[in-house]
């Protein structure tokens, strides 16, 4: 199986791309939860809303829509890919509708896709991990999977040591272009023992 870090800002050269800088109103202080996945649902606001800024101009929707914040955004059709390749698994979908800049209804076909928790798949010695003297992670050189560890891993999920990097699999790969989503930025992942 293949593995790619999926981007969640998306393609920073397309000025006319829709750039997501806040979470939902509303949120408050735990907007870090759909960050570091953790339950947010309890939290979240009935009608969730987030509105576009004036200093990021771009309004052309995508597949996947780029943000600040870390966060998954998705549009309902890569969410029904990801429920069917994820069946089972602790995810949250938390839908919102997206305002423009003049604060008007623009869509509301976007989900943030929260998978709760994060999986030990590292080759730590490969990826170079670098612990503080607390033991947090203060530096990660590559993100080199280990083979062992992600061999009953879900299509999506996030890694343990920097919960805000989502890993998607080769069968997401496939559903990309298969249905030609747009703003999905990938970069391969090495496994252990592999160049």
């Amino acid at each position: 199986m293949k593995y790619f870090l999926l981007s969640t800002v998306g393609d920073l050269n397309d000025c006319d791309l829709c750039l997501i800088d806040d979470p939902p109103k509303g949120i408050g202080l735990r907007r870090f939860l759909m960050t570091k996945g953790r339950p947010a649902k309890a939290f979240y606001p009935a009608e969730a809303k987030i509105f576009l800024r004036e200093e990021n101009p771009g309004i052309k929707l995508s597949s996947v829509l780029g943000n600040t914040e870390n966060y998954l955004i998705a549009s309902s059709e890569v969410k029904t890919v990801f429920e069917q390749l994820c069946a089972g698994c602790d995810i949250e979908y938390l839908p919102f509708d997206l305002y423009d800049h003049r604060e008007r209804l623009y869509s509301k076909d976007y989900f943030i896709i929260n998978p709760i928790g994060a999986l030990d798949c590292l080759d730590e010695q490969a990826s170079g991990v670098t612990y503080g003297e607390e033991g947090s992670v203060i530096d990660i050189a590559e993100f080199v999977l280990d083979d062992k560890k992600v061999g009953q891993a879900a299509a999506l999920f996030r890694i343990d040591k920097k919960p805000s990097k989502y890993v998607v699999d080769e069968r997401f790969v496939q559903a990309v272009e298969a249905r030609g989503f747009t703003n999905v930025l990938l970069t391969p992942l090495r496994l252990s023992g592999q160049g």
